[in-house]
């Protein structure tokens, strides 16, 4: 009788401290999330501190909700064409206060396709890396790039960029996966969709690294990562019709310039939506179906009265859009945040673009968010 009160008495103890151990494991996981506020104009995500955010314990989900230092974000989709069957308010933003997303990692991830490991292929074009002082920004070739015959046309229809040829590229990866592009627009910030993250349950966001002056993806050769400490996201971007499709993120550290790392440059702050009509321009990311290396191809820039009527893309134009055409080269779903960029001088680049909508197929021209109509938001949260 004695052995089984003891037993008993052992496994009460013993449920006791599990019990203990998974209320602070929980509370432990909360108090570690980010802290995450709204402006007028933008959705902040802060990682900096992240020890000192308040933990939900003895706090119900409303109670969270009514601390504006505390919001949770939605869980994201990563296939922005699935964005439009969702309701959206007519402001932009839809909120669906609540935990964070049960889905796994795996399950997460299933919708994006690995990329097969290749040789890397010759340089098409030639970038002079002798030259002793790069520009102090939008460092690249000093013409556009060409196809030759022997390159495969199928980016999609991109052909292999030399390796250090566009150094303010970067690529987001979750778990190694290439997930988005990007542009380094400082030492600490970089720009790319709003629609990358705003769906994104905020412990996976955690796990997003920063791959800076890379050029494959498989294996990846980025001699820099870093992690995400903030991210700006536009207040009023709407996932149903793609407006105001821009976020910025703040590394961890920032990055050492180099010849071979340096930020793109920006356009003025400008109204006229087309006012890089009917000029070349070259669009960059590593979502080929046969590649890994970064693909380049140039397209040119369409009026917005041109992508007005186009069926695809033309119920999704406003005039702070900006279109680009092509018979055979087109973005995919993994280039989206990356850049679209025009030759401002000889070397010198500068990202009018940021890729948003884009067909799963690969194979239409896609909708681009014009930086210069939002030149000023981003001087706001470049600082």
């Amino acid at each position: 009788m004695l052995n089984h009160q003891k037993g008993f008495s052992t496994a009460v103890v013993l449920l006791a401290v599990v019990t203990l151990l998974s209320c602070c494991s929980l509370a432990s996981s909360f108090a570690f999330l980010p802290r995450v506020s709204r402006t007028k104009d933008a959705v902040i995500i802060d990682f900096a501190d992240v020890e000192s955010a308040p933990s939900n314990q003895g706090k119900s989900l409303n109670d969270q909700i009514g601390d504006p230092a505390f919001v949770q974000v939605p869980s994201f989709n990563p296939h922005p064409m699935t964005f439009r069957q969702q309701q959206q308010q007519p402001s932009g933003w839809s909120y669906s206060f609540g935990h964070p997303s049960p889905i796994t990692l795996t399950d997460f991830l299933s919708n994006s396709r690995q990329l097969s490991q290749v040789d890397e292929q010759p340089a098409v074009e030639e970038v002079d890396l002798k030259q002793s002082v790069a520009p102090a920004c939008g460092r690249g070739p000093t013409t556009f790039p060409t196809t030759r015959a022997s390159i495969s046309e199928r980016i999609a229809g991109g052909i292999n960029a030399k390796k250090n040829a566009w150094p303010f590229m970067v690529a987001l990866l979750l778990e190694g996966v290439m997930y988005c592009g990007g542009t380094l627009i400082s030492d600490t910030k970089v720009l790319l969709a709003a629609q990358c993250l705003e769906r994104m349950p905020l412990h996976y966001m955690s796990l997003l690294t920063v791959s800076v002056g890379l050029h494959s993806v498989l294996p990846l050769d980025a001699p820099l990562t870093r992690r995400i400490n903030k991210a700006v996201l536009h207040n009023n971007f709407n996932a149903a019709n793609y407006t105001n499709d821009i976020a910025i993120i703040t590394l961890d550290a920032p990055v050492t310039f180099t010849r071979t790392i340096t930020p793109v440059c920006l356009p003025p702050a400008s109204t006229d939506p087309d006012q890089y009509a009917d000029q070349s321009a070259v669009i960059l990311g590593w979502d080929k179906p046969d590649n890994a290396v970064l693909q380049q191809a140039t397209v040119s820039i369409s009026s917005n009265s041109e992508c007005r009527m186009d069926p695809t893309i033309g119920q999704y134009v406003s005039d702070a859009s900006i279109c680009v055409t092509s018979t055979t080269k087109f973005t995919c779903t993994k280039d989206i945040g990356g850049p679209v960029v025009v030759l401002s001088s000889p070397g010198v680049w500068t990202q009018v673009g940021i890729n948003s909508y884009t067909k799963d197929d690969c194979a239409s021209s896609g909708l681009k968010t014009r930086v210069s109509a939002l030149r000023s938001w981003i001087d706001t949260y470049m600082k």
